[in-house]
């Protein structure tokens, strides 16, 4: 029997041959809008709380919300990622986990998890399973801000097609095929004539989404479209969600202004 490769994505650090090069190939990301509606979103939240940013990646959310002065604790499946996190910004709290197992219980105020991380959990109980291990690991009345990528992204940008780019020192080949009857988009990277990163995502229907948020003990607060902040159209390419541990109407009021604050940029 061949091993479907998928599978084995989570027991091999998928992200190694790029980790070095990452922040050079992701240097056209909007990390600034994510970090204005964190910012934004913890001032709901009592000073001086503990925020997990999981799915850290090599560690650029991280780093600044440090300069606001935020307690934060990185997570990422990839240790060279997380090297990199360590290396290159000298970031102390930073742990290698699965999401569906987070060392954590009841630790954290605010969890963070951008930047279509859930994606690429592959199969559907573990991403129930996630859900719950992020529920745990909050603190009653905690907030969970993740987003999640949809079919319109991937088909509008990673359906079997193949670009390079140049980034100065090195340039990047990229081969991406998406299968639709499984609603999966392989892409791979290599960085010049290295080894090829291969990795996974899956696009899952929005309904499935809410249902697995819902069924973890989470209250949404809040699901916008990310390019607008404003409810999500069936062509919304990714999608950003607020989450409560708890009755989200302790929020309503404190979220309308911090909406208003997101809206404006």
């Amino acid at each position: 029997m061949v091993e479907d490769p998928r599978k084995s994505m989570m027991a091999q650090d998928a992200f190694a041959p790029i980790a070095n090069h990452y922040d050079a190939i992701m240097a056209h990301v909007d990390y600034a809008r994510w970090l204005h509606i964190t910012t934004t979103l913890g001032e709901m939240l009592p000073p001086g709380f503990r925020h997990l940013d999981a799915g850290c990646g090599t560690g650029v959310l991280v780093k600044r919300l440090a300069i606001y002065g935020w307690h934060s604790v990185g997570l990422d499946f990839s240790e060279a990622m997380l090297r990199v996190a360590r290396n290159r910004y000298t970031l102390p709290r930073l742990v290698r986990g699965d999401f569906r197992a987070l060392p954590f219980n009841e630790r954290f105020l605010m969890i963070t998890c951008l930047f279509d991380s859930l994606n690429f959990l592959l199969e559907e109980a573990h991403f129930a399973q996630a859900m719950q291990s992020f529920y745990d690991a909050l603190q009653p009345g905690g907030l969970f801000y993740f987003d999640i990528v949809t079919e319109r992204m991937i088909a509008s940008h990673f359906e079997n097609t193949s670009w390079t780019e140049n980034h100065g020192r090195f340039r990047s080949a990229w081969v991406s095929t998406y299968a639709r009857q499984i609603q999966t988009c392989e892409t791979r990277v290599r960085i010049n004539s290295g080894d090829e990163s291969i990795t996974y995502e899956r696009v899952y229907p929005l309904s499935f989404i809410q249902d697995a948020v819902q069924q973890a003990g989470f209250s949404v607060l809040a699901m916008r479209d990310a390019a607008t902040w404003r409810p999500p159209r069936k062509n919304a390419a990714r999608i950003d969600f607020v989450a409560v541990k708890g009755d989200a109407d302790m929020y309503r009021q404190a979220f309308k202004m911090a909406d208003k604050t997101i809206k404006r940029g």
